[in-house]
């Protein structure tokens, strides 16, 4: 079965699009990409789900096309165990939060789950990326 561009959802589509953005736009120190989300133009709750058993002492977020205000961050780990994030603050688009230090040794990270509001403004969503080193 051969697969094209034509033959994926829009959404999808637009999703692999916009990440591939986001993570070109982000400082080389960035690191390792985790994964990203297209975020709602309100409050909302999403999950990004890291793959591979990769190991991390840090994460960091990014924002692009709109402001975000993020709330909890919660970062859960393979072997069980969570880590909540004190993110709490506004980034502004094109902008990444510094930095936080996951507890212990090296992580490998299954999920982060991140709670925000977006800053209300026209134009394209907030995509949100998250990054590992």
């Amino acid at each position: 079965m051969k697969l094209t561009l034509k033959a994926l959802n829009p959404k999808i589509l637009s999703l692999v699009v916009l990440a591939g953005l986001a993570a070109s736009t982000v400082p080389a120190s960035a690191n390792t990409f985790l994964g990203a989300r297209v975020a709602a133009d309100t409050s909302d709750v999403d999950v990004i789900s890291v793959p591979g058993p990769a190991l991390f002492r840090e994460v960091r977020f990014c924002v692009a096309n709109r402001a975000v205000h993020f709330g909890d961050v919660d970062v859960s780990f393979a072997l069980g165990g969570s880590q909540d994030l004190g993110v709490r603050r506004i980034v502004r688009p094109g902008n990444c939060t510094g930095w936080f230090n996951l507890r212990g040794p090296v992580r490998n990270i299954d999920q982060i789950r991140f709670q925000y509001q977006t800053i209300v403004n026209p134009g394209s969503q907030a995509v949100v990326t998250a990054f590992g080193r």
